[in-house]
């Protein structure tokens, strides 16, 4: 795709109130002075599409100030390109303008904001349809890399230039490729385990970083050791174990003695335990029989006591349900008086008629004679019916009051007839109760040492105790102090004996601390080979990089790696022109640089579009580009001179 401008116009853009460049898609030279608007011609052309200045921000006063560098309202910001694609004309159009609003019952406007609004080929669109259109030309990102010079070296990160280089180079290098290459890569080939070169670098490097984090404590953990050993004594172990060996026998011999007398004092005991258990069966014989003797009466007496509060409740229940069905019976009869006093009144209703009653309502006139006999007659009837109706009513509250008042009165009877006989029966029981209780106070004929079971456990009792009288009780509180006496004699060797032991130990952990250290070195050892085989293999790829991305170019080479003081390797992306860093060249060679790489994106991406060369005057002359080249040249004219070339 070829792009080329064909004319420019801005209108109050950044201090230019008005100007038409016709480029005519020929390479122009712009002259002027510092601050004629040489470079507001790129940011003019940049923010048309990109909402950018020439120094990619988005950020910038784009409004015309006035003396006292306040923009100036009321203006709109206007660019316009015509621009010819692959020979075809499209014209593109923005223009941002502040937006004032008027609000009820105030007499000046408010800025409220600005707006902005696009054009393709005079038609109005959208700000969304505007950038795909753009996008679907030419990508922003390319678009910047090759129209500015400067836009490589100066605004992408290292890591994107060498990115960029790889696809440009078209160098299909694989990994694989390269460690089958040479011999020393097989080790990384082996250990690779599915991983990239890349990761594998990090895990080599974490691994050597832990390594040796481990290993700079180990020595301090030595020396801890190394001061807990004793290194002068002249303590006779041999001699301390046979003294050990001496005190256990004896206090095997104590411990003989003393179970002997333990096994006479088991014997002792359980014949105690036996006389204990004794006396206790006797007890509970005892209380068993008598208690058996006291339940013959206790028996009776309760059941008669449960009898007694089932009829006492019986009655309770019976009374409060005769009070109750009293009161109902008291009520019904007092409703039945006032419905025969309101039967009367009901029977003695006359009818009053109202002399209104017979005048017409519409001409106030007297009805006639049978016309008022009819009126009459009906309210007569109306009168009768009332009446029957409340009649009617009385009688069957009436009905229904005299079956509760027979229900009420026959429940009462039954009541009446029961209550006697509940009483009777209290009074049966009562008696019963008082017979039970005279019985149980004055019975005093059992005599529980009388039964022979009782007689033959007092007999076993006593044997018992005459047994314990003979007991003879030892005494080992003697031996139990020499035991300790022993036993502390004991512990006192074992601990000389455990100082032996932790000194043992300790020099072995001594020497598995000096072996480790010795391990984590040989590891370390062979870890940092493996770093250097990545490192290698890191130099061999880069350089079949370079050979494959500088083969592009003709001005400027790039470096992919730098060696470090260690002789290790590190990436980069560094631009030399002449063998020389990009940022150590005078201005002139920088835009040559970036020519030459533009000119290489242009063959690559088969895309070119104007390219704008700032401070041209640096550069007498440049070698072919074919794309359009606007050339910003700093002059003496105090305003802009515009050639077409």
């Amino acid at each position: 795709m070829e792009i080329k401008i064909f004319s420019l116009k801005l209108k109050n853009f950044k201090g230019i109130k008005e100007l038409k460049i016709d480029f005519n898609c020929q390479n122009t030279n712009i002259y002027g002075a510092n601050a004629t608007g040489k470079t507001t011609i790129f940011d003019a052309f940049k923010w048309l599409f990109f909402d950018k200045d020439s120094s990619d921000r988005k950020d910038f006063n784009i409004k015309t100030l006035d003396n006292n560098n306040n923009p100036i309202h009321f203006l709109e910001h206007e660019v316009e390109a015509i621009l010819v694609i692959d020979g075809v004309d499209m014209t593109f159009k923005k223009v941002l303008q502040e937006k004032w609003i008027k609000k009820r019952g105030e007499s000046d406007r408010e800025f409220s904001g600005h707006e902005t609004n696009y054009w393709i080929d005079e038609v109005p669109v959208k700000k969304k349809d505007y950038e795909e259109k753009i996008n679907s030309l030419i990508p922003e990102s390319l678009f910047k890399l090759i129209t500015d010079p400067s836009y490589f070296n100066n605004q992408l990160k290292w890591t994107e230039r060498r990115e960029l280089l790889i696809n440009i180079s078209g160098a299909n290098i694989s990994d694989d490729e390269i460690l089958d290459s040479k011999e020393e890569f097989k080790i990384l080939k082996d250990n690779l385990e599915g991983r990239s070169i890349d990761d594998y670098k990090k895990v080599v490097q974490a691994k050597i970083k832990d390594l040796n984090k481990e290993k700079e404590t180990i020595p301090v953990r030595i020396d801890e050791l190394t001061n807990t050993l004793i290194t002068e004594h002249d303590i006779d172990y041999k001699k301390v174990e046979e003294q050990k060996e001496e005190y256990n026998k004896q206090l095997n011999n104590i411990e003989l003695e003393m179970t002997d007398i333990q096994t006479k004092a088991k014997e002792n005991m359980r014949i105690a335990d036996q006389l204990a258990i004794a006396k206790k069966e006797l007890a509970d014989f005892k209380l068993k029989k008598e208690t058996e003797y006291s339940q013959k009466y206790s028996t009776d007496l309760i059941n008669l006591q449960n009898e007694k509060k089932v009829i006492e409740n019986t009655i309770r229940l019976n009374q409060e349900e005769d009070s109750d069905r009293l009161l109902k019976i008291q009520l019904d009869q007092k409703r039945k008086e006032e419905l025969y006093k309101k039967w009367d009144e009901v029977s003695k209703t006359t009818l009053e008629f109202d002399p209104n009653s017979f005048i017409c309502p519409t001409c106030k006139r007297e009805y006639e004679t049978d016309k008022k006999e009819e009126i009459k007659k009906q309210f007569e009837d109306n009168l009768n019916l009332h009446k029957r109706s409340e009649q009617e009513a009385i009688n069957r509250e009436g009905q229904t009051i005299n079956i509760r008042l027979d229900e009420n009165t026959k429940a009462r009877e039954k009541i009446q007839q029961e209550l006697p006989k509940l009483d009777n029966k209290l009074e049966e029981i009562n008696t019963k109760i008082a017979e039970i209780e005279k019985a149980k106070e004055t019975d005093n004929s059992f005599d529980v040492t009388s039964l022979p079971e009782y007689s033959n456990k007092i007999k076993e009792i006593e044997e018992l105790e005459e047994k314990v009288k003979n007991l003879t009780n030892g005494d080992i509180s003697y031996l139990q102090n020499k035991k300790a006496e022993i036993i502390e004699e004991i512990n006192k060797l074992n601990k000389t004996l455990n100082e032996r032991d932790t000194q043992e130990k300790t020099k072995q952990r001594i020497e598995e601390l000096q072996t480790s250290e010795e391990d984590i070195s040989n590891k370390i050892q062979e870890l940092e080979g493996q770093q250097y085989a990545l490192e290698e293999f890191t130099k061999t790829k880069v350089e079949l990089l370079e050979n494959a991305i500088n083969s592009k170019f003709e001005l400027v080479k790039f470096r992919l790696f730098d060696t470090q003081i260690n002789g290790g390797l590190i990436e980069c992306c560094d631009t030399l022109v002449n063998g020389v860093p990009y940022t150590d060249v005078n201005n002139a060679h920088k835009i040559l640089a970036g020519l030459d790489i533009i000119n290489t994106l242009i063959k690559f991406y088969n895309t070119s579009a104007p390219i704008f060369i700032d401070n041209r005057e640096s550069i007498n002359e440049i070698d072919y580009i074919g794309t359009q080249i606007i050339s910003l040249v700093v002059t003496t004219d105090s305003k802009l001179r515009i050639e077409v070339i």
